[in-house]
């Protein structure tokens, strides 16, 4: 009799921990608002002169929520100044994007770092930054 109650809970326990396992599990958070990604960033030259043209290849994606801008910005004392404004009336959040910004390095710069950030905006307004810096060299 005892050998019956044992397996009988055996049995028991086993229907039980595998009835856990097999519920579908919802995930545990909502995306409310999703940023994109700029997985690549590239210029043509890090250490251009005054003057120079300088060609920056920006590689972004946003799987989650159709991005609406590419911006261009140059850092100055910590303020962003938008320089170009890519928008986007198509998007699709299966590909990635590839888009190339030419940039002319301001006279007055030599010795200098400028910082150029591109911003990814997405519809619901949140945004994804990245940084490349220019060391000005003087022409010669």
């Amino acid at each position: 009799m005892n050998k019956i109650f044992n397996i009988t809970a055996i049995i028991l326990t086993m229907v039980f921990a595998t009835s856990c396992i097999l519920e579908d599990v919802e995930p545990e958070y909502e995306i409310v608002g999703a940023v994109g990604t700029i997985s690549g960033l590239t210029a043509s030259s890090t250490s251009p002169t005054e003057g120079q043209t300088v060609t920056f290849t920006v590689n972004f994606y946003s799987e989650h929520e159709n991005a609406t801008e590419l911006r261009l910005n140059r850092i100055s004392g910590g303020t962003a100044t938008t320089i170009t404004t890519r928008s986007f009336t198509t998007w699709n959040t299966q590909d990635s994007y590839v888009e190339t910004f030419q940039y002319q390095v301001p006279s007055g710069t030599a010795g200098t770092t400028v910082t150029i950030q591109f911003q990814l905006i997405t519809q619901s307004g949140f945004s994804t930054t990245r940084n490349i810096n220019l060391n000005v060299q003087s022409g010669g």
